[in-house]
């Protein structure tokens, strides 16, 4: 028996010898990696995330640079080494949860024999692991219904943010609030801007891995499209594919320093975090890590080679750059809703259709489809929902309304009263189906007893019909009138974006989510705009008809009654 080490664990155990900024020597002291004790050497920018003293430390990270791993080992670091101590660790679904902790956390456990002395076996599960006496180590998914756990924890560690659903991780921090540490630790490979772990960064001190040259000792930050250099290619990185990478020298490929043009011959020793800006007052801090913050690991022929072999070219920004990108033929632009602006009255005597975006304000857009099946929008407007009820029969009449679609949530009685009183006017629900079927609409008296609502009922396919008229937009089939509405319609149309996200059940599929600090409601009053146009015609469930002449009876506005009038 090593007296020692007994000694050793018998400190640690009374005097909590390790401190949560200190567990780097814990680590390498007590885990193992491939049956070697592990290391951080070549991965030296992982002691600076460890010795982070933020109550909320943010990593954005590339894949292969080693973080996993560490978040793995800091996790059960904190419940080996502090008294009373539990964490819940997060990842995007329960089904990641288990395959992480028989694939990578058991492994980790099995392979180090202190960690393994310290974890009762009968509290050794997918779910729960218990170290010494009386720290916990949870896992769950972000997808679990019920996400809110009633037991309180020391710390919150997230892992794959951007894949999880955020909304429901952010609950996890009212489990902080009955504890001293309240730590959060976030690590994510980052997806687009203003979402996810590029959103929490924003309001943290943001640390960058600068590095300094070898030959001039310039300090910089090194860039893939900057600064790596091909020789004899003078094109641009992102022109670089599968069909032409065989023309070039690309495995001669070298990072460049910006001043002197030479190979700044990167090493750990070499490189150093630095805020950039270090005078704004938030508690949380951002570490970014890059590709170049394991020079001898990833080179710059692989990142070269590797910007070929994604499907999406965002991808190779994010999984290796560990940098934001959205496709641009995925995404609405500012370009597409200021080109398809114009300084033009589009109003006619035709009829039109509305879509209107419920709360406190409401968002409404008017407009119809144009003989070159073009959907334009001849006016937007916002409403209190006190005056929304007034407001929209007048627009009705004005406007020639046949077809109004609206948000049936907040305020259902007042959209129930709507649908009821005024013909061809619906409520929308959004529904989560499998189907490539963008809405379906219920308005016979036995589907509206099945589905508990008395309203006319437009039941809309949310991802399928947002893709749709996101095909719309990137097609030019979208013009809209100018008016004063146009700075803030242009921000609420690119608040909502197209993002990668892993279902309950485990599947990795593209949904729509708000990013950024704007509202959205002009892009759904645009949404349950385009349904309208699509449902003109329809009358009493019998199905879609033509765009063309509606029925007589929806031209009714001016005469339309209401409860109470």
């Amino acid at each position: 028996m090593n007296y020692q080490d007994h000694f050793d664990r018998v400190r640690a155990a009374v005097k909590n010898t390790y401190g949560i900024t200190d567990l780097s020597a814990w680590i390498e002291k007590n885990t193992y990696l491939n049956d070697k004790k592990f290391s951080f050497e070549n991965y030296e920018f992982q002691l600076s995330i460890l010795a982070d003293a933020a109550r909320t430390s943010i990593t954005v990270k590339p894949a292969q640079v080693g973080v996993s791993e560490l978040s793995y080992r800091y996790a059960v670091a904190l419940c080996c080494t502090q008294d009373n101590f539990t964490a819940i660790y997060t990842f995007p679904t329960a089904t990641d949860a288990e395959n992480n902790n028989r694939t990578r956390i058991d492994p980790m456990i099995d392979g180090s024999p202190e960690v393994k002395r310290l974890v009762n076996p009968s509290m050794n599960n997918s779910e729960m692991k218990q170290f010494g006496k009386n720290s916990f180590l949870m896992f769950r998914g972000t997808k679990s219904e019920n996400v809110g756990l009633s037991t309180p924890a020391n710390a919150i560690i997230h892992d794959e943010f951007d894949k999880s659903d955020t909304t429901k991780a952010s609950i996890y921090v009212s489990r902080l609030q009955n504890r001293t540490h309240k730590l959060r630790k976030i690590f994510s490979t980052p997806t687009i801007d203003k979402f996810g772990v590029s959103k929490e960064a924003e309001t943290a001190k943001r640390y960058r891995h600068l590095a300094t040259c070898t030959h001039c000792n310039h300090t910089f930050l090194p860039d893939y499209f900057q600064h790596i250099k091909i020789p004899g290619y003078d094109g641009k990185l992102e022109e670089v594919t599968k069909k032409n990478l065989h023309t070039l020298r690309w495995k001669q490929a070298k990072l460049h320093c910006p001043k002197c043009g030479l190979d700044p011959e990167l090493d750990s020793a070499k490189m150093q975090f630095v805020c950039e800006n270090p005078d704004d007052n938030h508690d949380a801090n951002a570490w970014f890590v890059s590709p170049f913050s394991v020079p001898k690991i990833i080179v710059p022929s692989y990142m070269v080679s590797r910007s070929t072999e994604f499907e999406r070219y965002s991808e190779f920004k994010n999984q290796v750059l560990g940098l934001t990108g959205e496709e641009k033929n995925e995404s609405i632009l500012a370009t597409d809703i200021e080109s398809s602006t114009l300084q033009a009255d589009l109003f006619t005597s035709e009829y039109h259709v509305m879509g209107s975006d419920m709360g406190i304000t409401c968002h409404i857009c008017i407009g119809k489809l144009n003989s070159q099946n073009i959907l334009t929008i001849v006016h937007r407007e916002r409403v209190h929902y006190t005056q929304f009820e007034q407001r929209s029969r007048e627009l009705l009449a004005k406007y020639r309304v046949v077809m109004h679609v609206m948000d049936s949530q907040p305020y259902l009685d007042l959209v129930t009263r709507l649908t009821k009183a005024r013909p061809n006017h619906f409520g929308a629900i959004f529904t989560t189906t499998k189907t490539t079927q963008p809405f379906t609409v219920h308005d016979k008296p036995e589907e509206l007893q099945e589905g508990k609502l008395d309203l006319k009922l437009v039941k809309v396919n949310r991802t399928v019909a947002l893709d749709k008229l996101l095909g719309v937009i990137k097609n030019g089939e979208l013009v809209i009138q100018s008016s004063e509405e146009n700075d803030d319609y242009k921000a609420q149309m690119l608040t909502l974006k197209r993002v990668q996200q892993f279902t309950k059940d485990g599947e990795l599929t593209y949904v729509w989510t708000k990013t950024g600090d704007e509202n959205d409601h002009y892009h759904f009053a645009t949404l349950y705009l385009w349904l309208a146009t699509q449902m003109r015609g329809m009358a009493g469930g019998l199905g879609i008809a033509s765009a063309g002449v509606p029925l007589a009876f929806a031209v009714k506005g001016p005469t339309y009654r209401t409860h109470g009038r």
